[in-house]
């Protein structure tokens, strides 16, 4: 399996694959890849269209993330074969991050922070977000000469662990040129689900969704996310299908809270039917690795010019923390993706 950093050459590849098996739409993105290819989400159809279960995978809602997403929904393509349950593969949700190798999308947006619902407000940031932003958005291209690990350590023993990661991570609405930005209001992507989902799942009563994540845990290890907390039926049920990778209580593994994810928002557009989202998160490097290759690339996009030598390196630099080159973790990483697509595909 080929590991594809390129969105023409990845979007070609999996409709390819896909058009073996099924139906393919196309969601005309609006934007334009560095070469200027247009973008597009492309969305697979398997299966019975009427099926009472419906799986959905989706890739790259964080862009550059995509990389491994679309390895495991291509690897999984290659030895599909025939069932119950309607399988609707979503692939690059954020099409323009991942050709131009960034998390967010075209506005600076981490689409996972984008979707408040209905009585929430595209303002605010967590506590202690003031407190970073010096360090963390300076107005200054990438540089292999950085300060940030000393300060993140200076603030990581002085704030706490989970305390540091909430004011990093946790989504901010106030600093449109920072990390981890929810926006000034809906996304675009927002109208394309709003009415995508409801067909693609349609006859559907119940909808398991997984989200295909890298970045979090611990290299080549995979955590399953689960939006109930343990003890709940729901948990139970999962835990049990898919054994000890699933994890309840997205936040107690986090250590963190997320506002504007997409699990919440899509359960609330499909009230009429049980619709759950998981996180498939992979891990790659450590967190502050993470948090500084973000930290990098966000300076040369804003700060930097594309061609430039650091610019270039910050973008390499981002995309191999989220997609890793080791043979070793990438064979894990298709292993693991490949099964659990299974596991959730099968009939009970």
């Amino acid at each position: 399996m080929n590991w594809l950093y390129g969105w023409e050459e990845a979007s070609d590849a999996f409709r390819t694959l896909a058009q073996r098996h099924g139906e393919i739409e196309r969601i005309p993105h609006g934007g334009q890849g560095p070469a200027g290819e247009r973008l597009s989400i492309d969305v697979a159809l398997l299966g019975p269209a009427q099926a009472e279960r419906c799986v959905i995978v989706s890739s790259g809602l964080h862009g550059v993330e995509g990389v491994a997403g679309s390895a495991i929904q291509r690897a999984w393509l290659e030895q599909a074969h025939d069932s119950s349950t309607r399988v609707v593969l979503i692939h690059l949700l954020n099409p323009f991050g991942f050709a131009w190798q960034r998390r967010v999308d075209e506005d600076n947006i981490d689409l996972n922070r984008n979707f408040l619902l209905a009585d929430e407000a595209f303002s605010g940031a967590p506590p202690g977000w003031a407190d970073v932003v010096p360090w963390l958005v300076p107005r200054r291209p990438a540089s292999r000469w950085d300060p940030l690990l000393p300060k993140a350590l200076f603030a990581l023993a002085r704030m706490g662990r989970k305390a540091l990661f909430q004011a990093i991570s946790g989504g901010q609405y106030e600093t449109s040129q920072g990390l981890f930005y929810g926006g000034a209001g809906p996304a675009s992507l927002q109208e394309q689900l709003r009415e995508g989902l409801p067909r693609w799942t349609r006859g559907a009563r119940e909808v398991l969704h997984l989200d295909i994540h890298t970045g979090l845990g611990t290299s080549g290890e995979l955590q399953l996310l689960l939006p109930r907390r343990q003890g709940t039926p729901e948990a139970d049920a999962l835990v049990e299908r898919f054994g000890p990778d699933a994890r309840p209580a997205l936040d107690t593994v986090r250590h963190y809270r997320v506002r504007g994810g997409l699990g919440s928002w899509c359960e609330t557009l499909l009230p009429d039917r049980t619709y759950t989202l998981c996180g498939a998160e992979f891990g790659t490097v450590s967190a502050l690795e993470v948090v500084a290759a973000l930290h990098q690339e966000n300076r040369a996009w804003f700060w930097g010019q594309r061609d430039d030598p650091q610019s270039v390196w910050a973008r390499t630099r981002l995309a191999h923390a989220f997609a890793p080159t080791a043979e070793v973790w990438r064979r894990r990483v298709l292993d693991r993706g490949v099964h659990l697509i299974n596991q959730a595909a099968e009939s009970e």
